[in-house]
Parts: C-alpha cells; structure tokens; sequence
C-alpha cells in the first residue's frame, strides 16, 4: 500500500511568505516514521508543499505519478480551504484514494470537517497510533471503523461517526525520529525572530503538552494539558543523529514549554556538554519559570533565544486570557535573560475580548520597556477548540460566515473577530502602530546595527527588515 502525507501550499494562496518561516511539519515526520516501523511493507512518503512551493497543478501532476492507495493531510485551521482543494484534487484522479485528515482543526470540529465530500476520515488528537489502525482496515478493506480509538468517519451510508477519544502515548521514547530523510531538510529555514546563525536548521520537540490553559492556546486540544517528556538521552540522540545526517547546527525546540521541569533542563544542558555537542538553539519557556542559574547553564550549552508569550501588558487582560502571569514575572524573565546573554523574542496578542484601546496602547508602552530583541504583535484569534473559540461564538464575535482564512496570524484577510469597543480596522491600525512604534525607535536601531558581527547578522536584519515591510501591508 502506498501513503502520501501532505503539508498543504498554504502561504502560496494565502499566506505572507517569511512571517512564520519555513519548518519542516514534524507531525508528519512522527507519522511516516512510525508508519514505516510498523507496516515496512508500505511505501510512504512526505509532500510538503509549503517547503517546495508548489502549485495545485504540481500537486496534481505528483499524485498522479505517485498513485497513493491513502492521502493524509494536515490540517490547520488557516489552511482549511487548501486542505479541501487537495482533498478535491484527491479525488478527482481517483474516488477510490482514501482521503484523511489530521491537526488541530479536525480535532477541534471533526463532523463539520467531514461534511466536505472528498474527505473520508478525520483523525483526533494525537494520531500514530489511531493512523497505523486506520491504515491496516484500509489494507484490508475492513469497513468496520467502529473500533478505532480518535477516529471520526463517514460509514457505507454516508452518515458522519465519531468514535470514543484515544488515550495519550505515555512512552514517547517508543515513538521513532521524525522521517526526515523524506523532507526537503536544505529548503528549510527559522523566521528572522528565531534565527541565529542563519544556516541550515530543523526542529525538534522534547515534549507534548502543556500543563497551562491559556484560553487562546490550541495546545491543549490535540496534546491535552498533561505534559508528557522523552528522555534526555533519546532527544540528545536525536540531535547527534541530525547533525550526523544533515550538517545541522540551528535548532529550534517547538515544544510548548520547553522550562516546564528545570532539572531536566539542566539535564538536558549538562549531556549537550558531556558529549561535547556545539550547536545553537532556541525554545519557549513561561515567564517565572527560569532562573539566573539555569539561564548561564542553557547558554553555556548553546541557547542563544527564548520566546516568551507576554500578551499583554495589562494585569486584567492577562486575567481574562487565564495565563497566570504578570507584568513583574515578565520584566524579570527578560531582564535574567539579557544578563545571561540570551537574547529575548516576545510575543504580543492585543484586541482580546474585553480590551479597549487603553489596554493596548499599555501593551505597546510594556512591549518597549520589556524591550524584547524581536517582538511580535499578533491580533487575538478564536480558534476551533480553545476556549475563545467557544466564547466569541457564544457572544456572536465570530463573523458569518466564517472564512477560514481569516484566522492566520498574519495575512491579507480581515480579522475575523470583531469584539465591543474596538473594530476589526482599529485593530489593524493599532497592530501595525505596535510594529512601527517598537522597530522605529532609534534605541532600537542602533542596537540592531551595534550587534552586525558577520554576514549571517546583517542578511538577519535584512530578513527582519523585509518582513517588518510586509507586515506593514497586511490586513492583518
């Protein structure tokens, strides 16, 4: 049997190109590799067309090369529409493909997905292990789905069927790497915020979940909030295996709290320097969770930037969003960073339901005294299965009809909220005022200028400069 995983041509028909870079879809890569482990008799392989750039056209003329038995594409919320038109596409060649699809979105509204006439089966939540089932009934063409754990489907009638949830892989060490060898690994590269060398980079995570219920957060919905760890020794193994493979020396760890449990961190940092592994990294961490300590041992291992999620810079909008943080806890993470010569990349979301064009301008007036190295200022967006979700639908927030492609981060679709107080024009107003206001103030420059050291630092601001130029012209 032959399967394709696709990651859908988002930013080719909607997106900004540069805003979020270009990462290798790790999701993807678990589900090959554990695919393959398992069923090695299969042929599998990975389209990512983000990575390639690639047409509808190009997409099709693959497929019809390729002939797979199974298409499994990603799903997330923006790229809805692209998700449907590959699925189209799918079928089209041949009504016999079966078409599934995964992520965020279809685990959040899984009924609403399968309403769409080229798609079969929709997985929730995590999916290896409801995937490798799935697949085995497709191989014997067993029709009876019923059994599936994390499976939502369309039986012989048509009727939509969703199944009891799957619980959650305990043991991640038993998971395989990620199948990179089937991704395009040089097409690969981190957006200007999380650059460091500017060479080849890949990434990683080290975890799933997150204890926190940021109530914007699409975490929780495929990952829950238990955080599940592989070990040190299987995630250095990892790293030691990429740079072996693929020369790779930049990594960026998208774990959702990569601080959650300081002694591994420190453990973590300790092996790196035990085997004498040189590379350069970047993770998230929660503001409150890092000490000067553990920041002179992350940067002593090779972490050269934390993200951080601010939000705000209001203490009764940061209530509202249920991050369990406040201003001072944010302050002193940045300022321990900076003393530690980790440089600081912040994240900002401003129009959140109850905000008015006061507690922005404080999040503008925080933003420049936190003075982050990159900041990034985002529009508050509901997404399927968060709490803001369910929020802006009960209160009519949610514009109808709901146009998927409004809900990227950045992009040149209106947002698609619309809270009391402030409209969806004021909004893009005030973000492009937070960008202009924190970039354009000499301090700021002659910093960035300060630190030019190579040719990698000066292409960065390049990058950064180009990108602050499209962000000014989006929508949103």
């Amino acid at each position: 049997m032959k399967i394709v995983f696709i990651n859908p041509p988002f930013t080719k028909y909607s997106g900004v190109e540069g805003h979020g870079g270009r990462v290798a879809p790790l999701n993807l890569g678990y589900l090959a590799s554990y695919t393959r482990e398992k069923k090695p008799s299969f042929k599998v392989d990975i389209l990512d067309c983000e990575a390639l750039a690639l047409s509808y056209d190009q997409i099709k003329n693959y497929l019809d090369n390729f002939k797979p038995d199974v298409v499994a594409i990603t799903m997330t919320t923006p790229a809805y529409e692209q998700v449907v038109h590959v699925a189209d596409i799918t079928k089209d060649l041949d009504k016999k493909i079966s078409v599934i699809v995964g992520g965020p979105h279809p685990t959040a509204l899984p009924e609403e997905t399968l309403e769409e006439k080229s798609i079969d089966f929709a997985i929730i939540g995590e999916g290896e292990i409801t995937l490798l089932e799935l697949l085995g009934h497709i191989e014997r063409s067993d029709a009876n789905y019923a059994q599936i754990k994390g499976l939502a489907y369309k039986n012989a009638s048509g009727k939509i069927k969703k199944n009891e949830k799957r619980e959650l892989i305990q043991n991640l060490d038993s998971l395989p790497f990620p199948a990179k060898d089937i991704l395009p690994i040089n097409n690969y590269y981190l957006p200007a915020t999380k650059r460091i060398t500017g060479g080849v980079s890949t990434n990683m995570v080290t975890s799933r979940g997150c204890p926190f219920n940021c109530t914007f957060c699409m975490a929780k919905t495929v990952w829950g909030r238990q955080t599940r760890f592989r070990s040190i020794k299987n995630v250095v193994d990892e790293i030691e295996d990429v740079i072996k493979k693929y020369n790779v020396m930049d990594f960026t760890f998208h774990d959702e709290f990569f601080t959650a449990n300081r002694n591994r961190v420190l453990e973590f940092c300790n092996e790196i320097k035990k085997r004498k592994i040189n590379i350069k990294w970047f993770c998230q961490a929660r503001c409150g969770t890092v000490d000067e300590e553990m920041l002179k041992i992350m940067k002593d291992a090779g972490c050269e930037k934390i993200g951080f999620g601010f939000e705000s810079g209001d203490e009764g909008v940061l209530k509202l969003m249920q991050k369990s943080n406040n201003l001072a806890k944010a302050k002193e993470s940045a300022d321990l960073c900076k003393k530690a010569g980790i440089k600081v990349v912040g994240a900002f979301i401003i129009g959140y339901p109850g905000e008015t064009k006061e507690t922005i301008k404080k999040t503008i007036k925080f933003a420049k005294e936190i003075n982050p190295d990159t900041a990034a200022f985002f529009i508050a967006i509901p997404y399927p299965g968060t709490e803001l979700f369910r929020l802006a639908m009960e209160k009519n927030y949610i514009k109808k009809p709901i146009n998927w492609k409004e809900f990227a981060p950045l992009s040149n679709q209106m947002p698609p909220m619309q809270i009391p107080n402030i409209t969806p024009n004021e909004l893009v107003a005030l973000k492009k005022k937070a960008y202009r206001s924190f970039y354009l103030r000499p301090r700021y420059i002659i910093r960035k200028l300060s630190e030019i050291r190579k040719l990698s630092d000066l292409a960065s601001l390049i990058g950064g400069l180009n990108l602050f130029r499209r962000v000014l012209k989006t929508k949103n």
